[in-house]
Parts: structure tokens; C-alpha cells; sequence
């Protein structure tokens, strides 16, 4: 075979070979995921470009309201981008709690701990309704009228000791 007849046979067993070795290496390797990824805010969208949910420190203002303090943690929004919920650090008041939102925008629903105590308050209309929690060992239940005012509280204590606040006997 002389040289001329030889480089067409050279050229093709490279490429092939080229081919084989990138075919079995899959190609470029791919890039290596971040260790670690710092930001301040990070946005999940939907299907459509929307916030749906949002981690951040801190977390911005809810639509057309201005929180009393300064939160920390993860908002769930709704389609048109209101908050509904989220899991909060509010630091300056010692709360870390999960709580969910009304259509009107009050907190209606969350479960916390607060100044390190265990709660679960339920709230209508922005008012307090029912709030259970542990407090100096103390487990209660209370429960609000309309106005938000207690109207009964049960009580029961580390020795078993139960007490009840409120109750009118039925006329």
C-alpha cells in the first residue's frame, strides 16, 4: 500500500477511534453541582413565571402589608403572589413557628414554639379563637369569644393537678 492509498485508511481508524472513545466517556464530562450556594433570596416559580415559593433572609413584606418584625425562613404564595403560609424565624420576638394564612391576609392557623414554649393557635376575622400551648409545665387550652376575649381555659398540671377557668353551669 503505498503512502497516498494509506492516509484515507489512517484518517478514518483516528475518527473512528475518536468517536468510540468519546461514545464510551459520554462526551464532555459534566460540570460538578455546587458544594454550597449563598444567596439572600431564592424564587420557585410555577408553570407559568410565578412565585409560588419563596426562601429568604429576610423575607419581604406580604402583598399591601408591613410585618411588625423582621422575618427569616420560607413563604408559600399563592397564584396571584399573596402569602398563605410559611415557616418562619421572627428572632427579635423568639418565634420559629409554621403557620397559614386567610384569604384576608391574618395569620389563621400556627403551630410554634415560642419564647421557646410549645403553641397551636387558631384565629377568624384576626381575632384569637383557640390557643393551646405549654407554659412553667402547665399544659391549656383556651378558648376565645368572637372578640378575641378568653372565655375558658382548662389547665392541667406536671402532677396531674387539672383546673377550669370560666365555665358558667348551663341555666
Amino acid at each position: 500500500m503505498t503512502p497516498s492509498t494509506f492516509r484515507p485508511f489512517a484518517l478514518a481508524a483516528v475518527s473512528s477511534s475518536a468517536l468510540i472513545m468519546s461514545a464510551c466517556t459520554g462526551g464532555a464530562a459534566a460540570p460538578r453541582p455546587a458544594e454550597s450556594l449563598s444567596v439572600r433570596e431564592l424564587n420557585i416559580v410555577d408553570e407559568n413565571g410565578q412565585t409560588r415559593v419563596r426562601i429568604a433572609a429576610p423575607m419581604p413584606n406580604p402583598q399591601g402589608l408591613k410585618r411588625a418584625v423582621t422575618a427569616y425562613g420560607i413563604q408559600f404564595l399563592s397564584p396571584t403572589g399573596q402569602e398563605i403560609g410559611g415557616l418562619g424565624m421572627l428572632d427579635s420576638i423568639d418565634f420559629r413557628g409554621l403557620c397559614f394564612d386567610s384569604e384576608e391576609g391574618y395569620e389563621a392557623m400556627c403551630m410554634a414554639l415560642e419564647k421557646g414554649k410549645p403553641t397551636i393557635t387558631f384565629r377568624h376575622d384576626w381575632k384569637e379563637r383557640i390557643t393551646m400551648g405549654v407554659e412553667n409545665g402547665v399544659a391549656s387550652i383556651v378558648i376565645h369569644d368572637a372578640q378575641g376575649t378568653p372565655r375558658l381555659k382548662l389547665e392541667v398540671d406536671p402532677d396531674g393537678k387539672t383546673r377550669t377557668v370560666g365555665v358558667t353551669p348551663a341555666p
